[in-house]
């Protein structure tokens, strides 16, 4: 049993056979994720349901969620966790179309399962690069023409509250430093009850819960980068590298170290 990532330009990628539970979570990238072993458990605002194998499911950036197998020795969690420029790029490769957002999706495409679960294992495994190349293509490519995410103008905007989205652009902005639930309410125009309410509506999560798995994506663009522990764990706002290692073990079930040497 075992968890992997590796790195592809423009995503990153997961197989997971480990039984690690995945506990509500967000990601700054699109996800798109299939369990070729057994079904898997997930939860969305308190909504759960069961990916079956045959199934594709695909998450916005941001979207809080919770997974985990329902085999503990049948599991195989494939993810790529991808960036959004790459899907503009693929759909400008596309005919001068546009990439249309994503919004979560549960697809039930077995063919196109069976080439996303291929893609997968070629690059954990290591495939050529030209061969892996042509294979993003076509399976990305796929994707999007099957299942929705080309038009002709992309229109983006965000279905949340406007404070919401708001606050977050301030968590990106401030990572590394402190932040004040009053202080952020007050800039905002609302209480802080209030804020805290509209995040739990809007992601799932409260202000602070949020802006932690923030923080986790952060150090984890960093470690992936080449950034030493103790200066990802700083920019990201962690008190200190024990904070960061344990944080981040229970986040992505591996430590810091070991998520480095994968790369």
């Amino acid at each position: 049993m075992s968890i992997e990532y590796k790195h592809y330009p423009g995503m990153e990628v997961l197989s997971c056979t480990d039984p690690f539970e995945f506990k509500p979570h967000i990601h700054n990238r699109y996800v798109v994720w299939l369990n070729t072993g057994c079904g898997e458990h997930f939860s969305v605002k308190g909504e759960t349901d069961i990916l079956q194998p045959g199934s594709v499911s695909i998450f916005e950036p941001g979207l809080v969620h919770a997974n985990h197998p329902c085999s503990e020795q049948k599991r195989h969690l494939r993810s790529f966790y991808v960036d959004p420029e790459f899907f503009d790029a693929l759909a400008d490769q596309c005919g001068n179309l546009s990439f249309r957002e994503f919004e979560r999706k549960t697809v039930t495409d077995p063919t196109l399962w069976h080439q996303m679960a291929a893609l997968n294992q070629n690059i954990i495994y290591g495939s050529d690069l030209s061969m892996l190349e042509s294979r993003v293509i076509e399976t990305f490519v796929s994707l999007l023409t099957r299942h929705g995410g080309l038009k002709q103008n992309a229109d983006r905007t965000d279905a949340c509250d406007t404070r919401v989205q708001k606050a977050i652009d301030y968590f990106h902005a401030h990572l590394d430093g402190g932040i004040h639930l009053k202080e952020l309410a007050r800039e905002l125009g609302c209480t802080q009850f209030h804020l805290i309410r509209l995040f739990r509506t809007h992601k799932g999560l409260s202000p602070h819960a949020f802006l932690f798995q923030l923080r986790l994506e952060q150090a984890r663009s960093l470690l992936s980068q080449g950034r030493p522990i103790a200066m990802a764990a700083h920019e990201s706002g962690f008190s200190d590298q024990s904070h960061l290692t344990r944080a981040f073990k229970s986040r992505y079930g591996l430590t810091p170290g070991a998520y480095q040497k994968l790369g």
